[in-house]
C-alpha cells in the first residue's frame, strides 16, 4: 500500500495535498509548466505561436532556423542515429533546447503582438542555444569541447 504524504510533495510547502500529491498553488504552477512545453512543442511542429504565424519577421525567421534544429534532434532521437549536425548523444537535450528556446519566442512574439516590449529573457535564451547549435555544427561536442572519435 502506498504510503499518503500529509504534505505537498514539493520542497519546503507545508500545505495539504490537493492533486497528485502537490498543494493547489504547486499543482497550478506544475499544470502552467506543462502547458507552456506543450504549447511550445506544438510551436515547433507547426510554427504558430497562439494559433497564428509569428509576425515579427525577426522572430519569425529564428523560429524556422530554430525548426530544423528541432526536426534533426527529433530524428536522431526517432531513428537512434546520428543525423546532419545532431549526433544522438546530444539529441535528447537538444529537445530541450529547442523547447526552451521556443518558449521565449513565443513570450517575445506575444509581447510583440500587444505592442509590450520584447523581454531581456529572449536574448540570454538566444545565446546559449545557438552557442550550442553552432558548436555542433562546428563538428564539436555543444559546449565546445573537441568531440572524441569513436570508432
Amino acid at each position: 500500500m502506498k504510503r499518503q504524504h500529509k504534505t505537498c510533495r514539493e520542497r519546503d510547502c507545508e500545505e495539504p495535498p490537493y492533486l497528485g500529491g502537490l498543494c493547489e498553488k504547486h499543482h497550478e504552477e506544475d499544470a502552467l509548466r506543462k502547458r507552456r512545453n506543450e504549447a511550445a512543442i506544438q510551436c515547433l511542429h507547426i510554427g504558430v505561436v497562439d494559433g497564428r504565424l509569428p509576425e515579427n519577421p525577426e522572430l519569425r525567421e529564428e523560429l524556422s532556423r530554430l525548426r530544423k534544429w528541432w526536426d534533426r534532434a527529433c530524428l536522431a532521437v526517432q531513428s537512434r542515429h546520428d543525423a546532419t549536425h545532431m549526433p544522438f548523444d546530444e539529441a535528447d537535450y537538444a529537445l530541450d533546447w529547442c523547447i526552451a528556446l521556443a518558449q521565449a519566442i513565443m513570450d517575445a512574439e506575444l509581447a510583440f503582438r500587444s505592442g509590450e516590449p520584447i523581454p531581456d529573457s529572449l536574448a540570454a535564451t538566444r545565446h546559449w542555444v545557438w552557442d550550442r547549435f553552432n558548436n555542433l555544427e562546428a563538428g564539436l561536442l555543444s559546449n565546445g569541447a573537441p568531440r572524441k572519435d569513436t570508432d
